[in-house]
């Protein structure tokens, strides 16, 4: 505490934030009287930031994106530049390809840029729609395909059955990237 003590108000809510929403609620108590208010008037009160970080979690859970490892490295240059290439794409569909060697952080690094509340909120407003698809014979890729269409169709008024094979499941995406989620 005393080092987070010498940090920017920032750190202490923060380490508040992390406390409440890691399950150390009662810690979090303790510390609920020191919690610093924002007074910026365009940044909200500490109040508005636990909800706003509540509704990104949800929003991130839902799309299934990769919750942060337990043991956590942060490599801002790295991210910051995933961000940015998000950012490029602006209102167009396109995407946004991260690659290397297998365990050298891809998943880690594009699921903390997409943490970003704003980012989320001005070029994903309909949330994100993970999958990892890795190494996969045809059955087990024709299920994550048929999972993700299904996850894309639900607010379908026609219910459609799941597609049979890659070949359609790969037809159905396009469709839906193209026409309903083109971001």
């Amino acid at each position: 505490i005393n080092i987070i003590l010498t940090k920017d108000n920032n750190s202490y809510r923060s380490f508040y934030n992390a406390l409440l929403h890691e399950g150390y609620r009662d810690l979090a108590a303790l510390l609920q009287d020191g919690i610093p208010a924002v007074s910026s008037g365009n940044r909200k009160s500490s109040m508005d930031g636990m909800n706003s970080y509540g509704q990104l979690k949800t929003i991130l859970c839902e799309g299934g994106v990769p919750q942060r490892p337990v043991v956590f490295v942060t490599r801002p240059k790295l991210v910051d530049a995933i961000k940015k290439k998000l950012y490029c794409l602006g209102s167009d569909p396109g995407w946004v390809t991260v690659y290397g060697m297998a365990g050298c952080g891809k998943t880690v690094l594009t699921a903390e840029a997409l943490r970003d509340p704003q980012l989320l909120e001005d070029y994903f407003p309909g949330g994100v729609h993970w999958i990892s698809v890795g190494k996969q014979d045809k059955a087990g890729l024709l299920i994550k395909l048929q999972n993700l269409c299904s996850r894309l169709e639900h607010d379908s008024t026609l219910p459609q059955r799941p597609p049979l094979n890659i070949e359609e499941a790969k037809d159905r995406l396009r469709l839906l990237m193209l026409r309903k989620y083109p971001r």
